[in-house]
Protein backbone atom coordinates (compact mmCIF):
# COMPACT_ATOMS: atom_id res chain seq x y z
CA UNK A 1 0.00 0.00 0.00
CA UNK A 2 1.13 3.80 -0.72
CA UNK A 3 1.67 5.53 2.43
CA UNK A 4 0.15 8.91 3.46
CA UNK A 5 0.79 11.01 5.99
CA UNK A 6 -2.04 12.73 7.40
CA UNK A 7 -1.74 15.90 9.70
CA UNK A 8 -5.01 16.60 12.31
CA UNK A 9 -5.90 18.50 15.50
CA UNK A 10 -7.93 21.06 16.90
CA UNK A 11 -8.19 24.17 15.80
CA UNK A 12 -5.16 26.68 15.94
CA UNK A 13 -2.94 24.33 16.26
CA UNK A 14 -0.74 24.80 13.50
CA UNK A 15 -1.85 22.05 11.06
CA UNK A 16 -1.24 24.46 8.05
CA UNK A 17 1.91 25.30 9.32
CA UNK A 18 3.21 22.16 9.82
CA UNK A 19 1.94 21.06 6.25
CA UNK A 20 3.89 23.84 4.67
CA UNK A 21 6.77 21.92 6.75
CA UNK A 22 6.37 18.41 5.88
CA UNK A 23 5.18 19.38 2.27
CA UNK A 24 8.52 20.84 1.33
CA UNK A 25 10.99 18.49 3.44
CA UNK A 26 9.72 15.62 1.57
CA UNK A 27 8.92 16.52 -1.96
CA UNK A 28 5.28 16.63 -1.20
CA UNK A 29 1.69 18.50 -1.80
CA UNK A 30 -0.94 18.58 0.93
CA UNK A 31 -4.46 17.79 0.42
CA UNK A 32 -6.99 20.19 2.37
CA UNK A 33 -9.08 18.58 5.01
CA UNK A 34 -11.57 21.18 6.01
CA UNK A 35 -15.60 21.05 5.13
CA UNK A 36 -15.23 24.68 4.84
CA UNK A 37 -12.14 26.05 3.15
CA UNK A 38 -13.49 24.11 0.09
CA UNK A 39 -16.04 27.27 -0.32
CA UNK A 40 -14.06 30.21 -2.19
CA UNK A 41 -14.29 33.32 -0.43
CA UNK A 42 -13.99 31.89 2.97
CA UNK A 43 -10.90 32.80 4.07
CA UNK A 44 -10.62 34.72 7.47
CA UNK A 45 -13.14 32.64 9.35
CA UNK A 46 -11.47 28.95 8.08
CA UNK A 47 -8.35 30.10 8.86
CA UNK A 48 -7.52 28.97 5.14
CA UNK A 49 -3.93 29.36 3.97
CA UNK A 50 -2.95 32.33 2.26
CA UNK A 51 -2.04 33.25 -1.90
CA UNK A 52 1.91 33.04 -0.36
CA UNK A 53 1.62 30.12 1.64
CA UNK A 54 -0.43 28.11 -1.15
CA UNK A 55 2.85 29.32 -3.19
CA UNK A 56 5.17 27.40 -0.33
CA UNK A 57 3.89 24.46 -1.40
CA UNK A 58 0.63 23.06 -4.23
CA UNK A 59 -2.49 22.98 -2.09
CA UNK A 60 -5.44 20.52 -3.20
CA UNK A 61 -8.61 21.23 -2.41
CA UNK A 62 -8.95 24.29 -1.50
CA UNK A 63 -11.64 27.21 -3.33
CA UNK A 64 -13.62 24.28 -5.35
CA UNK A 65 -17.09 24.81 -4.21
CA UNK A 66 -19.53 28.27 -4.29
CA UNK A 67 -20.78 29.34 -1.46
CA UNK A 68 -24.70 28.06 -1.25
CA UNK A 69 -23.30 25.28 -2.83
CA UNK A 70 -24.13 21.29 -1.73
CA UNK A 71 -20.92 19.34 -0.85
CA UNK A 72 -20.47 16.28 1.28
CA UNK A 73 -18.03 13.78 2.85
CA UNK A 74 -18.43 11.20 0.02
CA UNK A 75 -18.03 14.07 -2.52
CA UNK A 76 -14.71 14.75 -0.49
CA UNK A 77 -13.35 11.53 -0.36
CA UNK A 78 -13.65 10.97 -4.28
CA UNK A 79 -12.13 14.22 -4.64
CA UNK A 80 -9.53 13.84 -1.98
CA UNK A 81 -8.39 9.95 -3.24
CA UNK A 82 -8.03 11.28 -7.29
CA UNK A 83 -6.11 14.17 -5.44
CA UNK A 84 -3.84 11.86 -3.35
CA UNK A 85 -3.57 9.11 -6.27
CA UNK A 86 -2.51 11.95 -8.69
CA UNK A 87 0.33 13.16 -5.78
CA UNK A 88 1.25 9.57 -6.01
CA UNK A 89 1.20 8.96 -9.74
CA UNK A 90 4.01 11.65 -10.16
CA UNK A 91 6.28 10.35 -7.69
CA UNK A 92 5.46 12.77 -4.72
CA UNK A 93 4.21 12.25 -0.97
CA UNK A 94 0.68 13.62 -0.43
CA UNK A 95 -0.11 15.29 3.06
CA UNK A 96 -3.71 14.96 4.24
CA UNK A 97 -4.12 18.05 6.26
CA UNK A 98 -6.80 19.94 8.15
CA UNK A 99 -9.06 19.39 11.24
CA UNK A 100 -12.20 18.15 9.95
CA UNK A 101 -12.55 14.52 11.57
CA UNK A 102 -15.04 13.00 9.58
CA UNK A 103 -13.64 14.13 6.14
CA UNK A 104 -9.81 12.50 7.27
CA UNK A 105 -11.81 9.21 8.57
CA UNK A 106 -13.30 9.12 5.27
CA UNK A 107 -10.00 8.80 3.40
CA UNK A 108 -7.68 7.04 6.42
CA UNK A 109 -9.76 4.40 6.54
CA UNK A 110 -11.66 4.06 3.64
CA UNK A 111 -15.39 4.42 4.26
CA UNK A 112 -17.56 2.52 1.78
CA UNK A 113 -20.03 5.25 0.97
CA UNK A 114 -22.26 3.46 -1.20
CA UNK A 115 -24.48 4.44 -4.00
CA UNK A 116 -27.22 6.98 -3.56
CA UNK A 117 -30.07 8.64 -5.68
CA UNK A 118 -30.05 12.11 -5.33
CA UNK A 119 -33.27 13.29 -3.15
CA UNK A 120 -33.23 17.11 -3.49
CA UNK A 121 -37.16 17.09 -1.56
CA UNK A 122 -35.60 14.85 1.27
CA UNK A 123 -32.67 16.84 1.76
CA UNK A 124 -35.10 19.86 1.63
CA UNK A 125 -37.13 18.06 4.58
CA UNK A 126 -33.80 17.71 6.73
CA UNK A 127 -32.61 21.24 6.16
CA UNK A 128 -35.86 22.47 7.58
CA UNK A 129 -35.01 20.81 11.11
CA UNK A 130 -33.49 22.38 14.03
CA UNK A 131 -30.39 20.89 15.13
CA UNK A 132 -31.80 19.24 17.74
CA UNK A 133 -34.81 17.69 16.00
CA UNK A 134 -31.88 15.92 13.46
CA UNK A 135 -29.97 14.52 16.48
CA UNK A 136 -32.84 13.20 17.62
CA UNK A 137 -33.94 11.66 14.54
CA UNK A 138 -31.04 9.92 14.35
CA UNK A 139 -31.29 8.02 18.10
CA UNK A 140 -34.15 7.15 16.74
CA UNK A 141 -32.62 5.06 14.20
CA UNK A 142 -30.36 4.01 16.24
CA UNK A 143 -27.56 5.71 14.36
CA UNK A 144 -24.72 7.50 16.48
CA UNK A 145 -24.81 11.43 16.68
CA UNK A 146 -20.40 11.44 17.22
CA UNK A 147 -18.95 14.82 18.85
CA UNK A 148 -17.02 17.79 16.62
CA UNK A 149 -19.58 16.93 13.60
CA UNK A 150 -21.24 20.31 12.15
CA UNK A 151 -25.01 20.84 12.00
CA UNK A 152 -24.45 20.27 8.13
CA UNK A 153 -22.85 17.32 8.38
CA UNK A 154 -25.00 15.82 10.96
CA UNK A 155 -28.71 16.79 8.49
CA UNK A 156 -25.83 14.73 5.52
CA UNK A 157 -25.85 11.24 7.86
CA UNK A 158 -29.65 11.93 9.21
CA UNK A 159 -30.74 11.44 4.65
CA UNK A 160 -28.13 8.45 4.38
CA UNK A 161 -29.74 6.97 7.64
CA UNK A 162 -33.23 7.35 6.12
CA UNK A 163 -31.97 6.17 2.54
CA UNK A 164 -30.14 3.25 4.11
CA UNK A 165 -27.01 4.12 3.10
CA UNK A 166 -23.87 3.96 5.21
CA UNK A 167 -20.60 3.36 5.71
CA UNK A 168 -20.42 0.12 7.51
CA UNK A 169 -17.48 -1.43 5.98
CA UNK A 170 -14.04 0.80 5.29
CA UNK A 171 -11.70 -0.49 3.05
CA UNK A 172 -8.66 1.66 3.52
CA UNK A 173 -6.51 2.32 0.51
CA UNK A 174 -3.47 3.92 1.95
CA UNK A 175 -0.74 2.52 4.76
CA UNK A 176 -1.28 5.32 6.74
CA UNK A 177 -0.14 7.46 9.48
CA UNK A 178 -1.75 10.25 11.48
CA UNK A 179 -0.20 12.75 12.90
CA UNK A 180 -2.16 15.08 16.10
CA UNK A 181 -1.58 18.68 17.08
CA UNK A 182 -3.24 19.36 20.29
CA UNK A 183 -1.65 21.82 23.03
CA UNK A 184 -2.12 21.97 26.46
CA UNK A 185 -5.97 23.45 27.54
CA UNK A 186 -4.22 26.87 28.64
CA UNK A 187 -2.41 27.29 25.88
CA UNK A 188 -4.58 26.32 23.31
CA UNK A 189 -6.84 28.59 24.56
CA UNK A 190 -4.86 31.41 24.83
CA UNK A 191 -4.12 30.20 20.98
CA UNK A 192 -7.45 30.50 20.07
CA UNK A 193 -8.25 33.61 21.83
CA UNK A 194 -5.18 35.53 20.11
CA UNK A 195 -5.96 34.03 16.87
CA UNK A 196 -9.90 35.13 16.74
CA UNK A 197 -8.76 39.04 17.53
CA UNK A 198 -6.24 38.57 14.48
CA UNK A 199 -9.00 37.51 12.30
CA UNK A 200 -10.92 40.57 13.47
CA UNK A 201 -8.61 42.81 13.05
CA UNK A 202 -7.95 41.51 9.74
CA UNK A 203 -11.62 42.17 8.38
CA UNK A 204 -13.23 38.57 9.53
CA UNK A 205 -16.54 40.12 9.54
CA UNK A 206 -16.35 42.06 6.40
CA UNK A 207 -15.04 39.40 4.81
CA UNK A 208 -18.71 37.65 5.59
CA UNK A 209 -20.81 40.29 5.24
CA UNK A 210 -19.63 40.66 2.19
CA UNK A 211 -20.27 37.22 1.43
CA UNK A 212 -23.84 38.23 2.45
CA UNK A 213 -23.91 40.75 0.04
CA UNK A 214 -23.02 38.73 -2.98
CA UNK A 215 -25.81 36.31 -1.89
CA UNK A 216 -24.71 33.88 0.64
CA UNK A 217 -27.92 33.15 2.44
CA UNK A 218 -28.09 33.06 6.09
CA UNK A 219 -29.06 29.44 6.05
CA UNK A 220 -25.83 28.45 4.29
CA UNK A 221 -23.61 30.95 6.66
CA UNK A 222 -25.77 28.95 9.50
CA UNK A 223 -25.00 25.73 8.42
CA UNK A 224 -21.40 26.47 8.50
CA UNK A 225 -21.33 26.94 12.22
CA UNK A 226 -18.56 29.25 14.44
CA UNK A 227 -17.55 32.18 12.71
CA UNK A 228 -20.15 32.16 10.05
CA UNK A 229 -23.34 31.52 12.27
CA UNK A 230 -22.49 33.81 14.79
CA UNK A 231 -20.84 36.82 12.86
CA UNK A 232 -24.14 36.27 10.72
CA UNK A 233 -26.00 36.80 14.13
CA UNK A 234 -24.02 39.80 14.59
CA UNK A 235 -24.60 41.06 11.52
CA UNK A 236 -28.52 40.49 11.62
CA UNK A 237 -28.74 42.46 14.96
CA UNK A 238 -28.78 39.24 17.54
CA UNK A 239 -25.96 40.49 19.48
CA UNK A 240 -23.71 43.54 20.53
CA UNK A 241 -19.98 43.12 19.23
CA UNK A 242 -18.86 42.74 22.42
CA UNK A 243 -21.19 39.34 23.41
CA UNK A 244 -21.13 38.22 19.59
CA UNK A 245 -17.24 38.23 20.21
CA UNK A 246 -18.04 36.38 23.89
CA UNK A 247 -20.31 33.93 22.10
CA UNK A 248 -18.00 33.09 19.47
CA UNK A 249 -15.11 32.88 21.85
CA UNK A 250 -16.43 30.54 23.74
CA UNK A 251 -18.43 28.06 20.92
CA UNK A 252 -14.93 27.60 19.30
CA UNK A 253 -13.29 26.65 22.65
CA UNK A 254 -16.00 24.21 23.03
CA UNK A 255 -15.90 22.81 19.43
CA UNK A 256 -12.15 22.42 20.42
CA UNK A 257 -12.28 20.35 23.07
CA UNK A 258 -14.92 18.26 20.69
CA UNK A 259 -12.61 17.83 18.50
CA UNK A 260 -9.96 16.69 20.88
CA UNK A 261 -12.99 13.91 21.86
CA UNK A 262 -12.93 12.92 17.87
CA UNK A 263 -9.15 12.86 17.02
CA UNK A 264 -8.64 10.36 20.52
CA UNK A 265 -10.68 7.57 18.59
CA UNK A 266 -8.43 8.10 15.68
CA UNK A 267 -6.58 4.79 14.33
CA UNK A 268 -2.49 4.84 13.30
CA UNK A 269 -2.03 8.04 15.21
CA UNK A 270 0.80 9.63 16.95
CA UNK A 271 0.09 12.70 19.62
CA UNK A 272 3.23 15.07 18.64
CA UNK A 273 4.79 16.58 21.97
CA UNK A 274 3.46 19.93 21.60
CA UNK A 275 5.23 21.08 24.58
CA UNK A 276 8.62 21.00 22.71
CA UNK A 277 10.24 20.81 18.95
CA UNK A 278 7.03 19.23 17.57
CA UNK A 279 8.12 20.32 13.89
CA UNK A 280 11.12 17.87 14.42
CA UNK A 281 9.43 15.28 16.07
CA UNK A 282 6.79 15.02 13.29
CA UNK A 283 10.28 15.24 10.25
CA UNK A 284 11.53 12.39 12.43
CA UNK A 285 8.53 9.96 12.32
CA UNK A 286 8.22 10.79 8.58
CA UNK A 287 11.33 9.85 8.20
CA UNK A 288 10.90 6.62 10.04
CA UNK A 289 7.17 5.81 8.34
CA UNK A 290 8.53 6.43 4.73
CA UNK A 291 11.58 3.73 5.21
CA UNK A 292 9.79 1.25 6.89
Amino acid sequence: MQKLVSVVGTTASGKSDLGIVLANRFNGEIVSCDSRQVFKGLDLGTGKVTKEEQQMAVHHLLDIVEPNGYFCVSEYQKLAYNAINDILARGKRPFLVGGTGLYSRAVTEGFNMGEEDDDPALREQINALSHEQVKERLVALGEDVPDGISPRHLARRLEKAIKGVGHKQSVPLYDVMQLVLVFPREVLYARIEERLDKRLKMGMVEEIENLKKAGATSAFLEGLGLEYRYTNRYLEGVYTYEDYRAELLKEIRHFAKRQITWFKKEKNAVWLDMTGDYEAQAIKLCEEFYNK
